[in-house]
Order: structure tokens, then C-alpha cells, then sequence
């Protein structure tokens, strides 16, 4: 393992952290925005519609479709939050800050399993899953590659 962090520089495995971060960021609001949000919406929906002191006839017609709507909204202003803050941190990351330098070892080693064992989990469901396994694995060496080097020079620890 050690060699392969001797021939990347430190600029290379940085740049190959931002891009895997982005891609693990992209994968998650893709998986959330087309299965999760609106799986788990219409379940909470028809477990309220269940609730035997609601009058069904109260409830406008276009209720669901109004309810989804203004949901998905604060689901894409979620998104950018996120997005902001994480491009933030890859910015300083770059110019080598160090609290950057922490928030994305965190990121990569959290962020790299939870995203493997999310995608591993269901590799023969469709091509989501296999990219997620392969891009959390990757984060996670990014991790490990980002702990074989010194904070304050530019060479692997020997």
C-alpha cells in the first residue's frame, strides 16, 4: 500500500480525493432523489392517510402531488447546503487549510465505507450500486492515503 502512495504526489492524491468526494456527493443526492424520497414519501403519506381521526374529504384532490412538490423544493435546497458546504471545504482543502484537511478524512473514511456497504450491499440491483461500492472504496484509500502523509511536508511518511 505504501508504494503505491510513494508514486502519487501529494498535489495528485488531493485533486483524486476532491473528484472521488464529488462523485460519492452526486451518487448520494441521485440515489436519494430517484429511489429514497419518493419511496419514503408516499410511505409516510399513506401511513397518515391511515389515521383514523383524519377526514379523507377535507384533503384536496391535488393534495399528494401539491405535498410532493413543495417537499422535492426543500429536498434541492437541502442539496445546495450541502453541496456549499462541502465545496467550501474542497476549496480550502486544495490550499491546504488544515481544518479542511480534517473535515475530508472524516468524509473519506466515514463517507468511503458508508458509501462501499451502501452499494456492496446491492451490487446485482442496477449500475447504481457497483459505482457507489467502487467510488466509497476509493474514497477510502484516498483516506488511507491522506494519513501516509505529514500535515506539513509534501512526502509520504517513510
Amino acid at each position: 500500500m505504501e508504494n503505491l502512495f510513494k508514486n502519487i504526489s501529494r498535489e495528485t492524491l488531493n485533486k483524486i480525493t476532491i473528484f472521488f468526494c464529488i462523485l460519492g456527493d452526486v451518487l448520494i443526492f441521485y440515489y436519494i432523489w430517484i429511489d429514497a424520497f419518493p419511496r419514503i414519501f408516499k410511505q409516510v403519506f399513506v401511513e397518515v392517510m391511515k389515521s383514523p381521526g383524519l377526514d379523507k374529504s377535507m384533503i384536496p384532490v391535488n393534495f399528494y402531488n401539491e405535498l410532493f412538490q413543495l417537499s422535492k423544493q426543500a429536498l434541492i435546497i437541502m442539496f445546495v447546503g450541502v453541496l456549499i458546504v462541502h465545496g467550501v471545504n474542497y476549496i480550502f482543502f486544495l490550499k491546504k487549510k488544515e481544518f479542511a484537511r480534517k473535515y475530508i478524512k472524516i468524509q473519506t473514511c466515514l463517507g468511503g465505507l458508508l458509501l462501499f456497504f451502501f452499494g456492496f450491499s446491492s451490487l446485482l440491483k442496477g449500475w447504481l450500486y457497483p459505482l457507489c461500492a467502487l467510488s466509497g472504496a476509493i474514497m477510502f484509500l484516498a483516506f488511507i492515503g491522506l494519513n501516509q502523509y505529514n500535515t506539513k511536508t509534501s512526502a509520504p511518511k517513510a
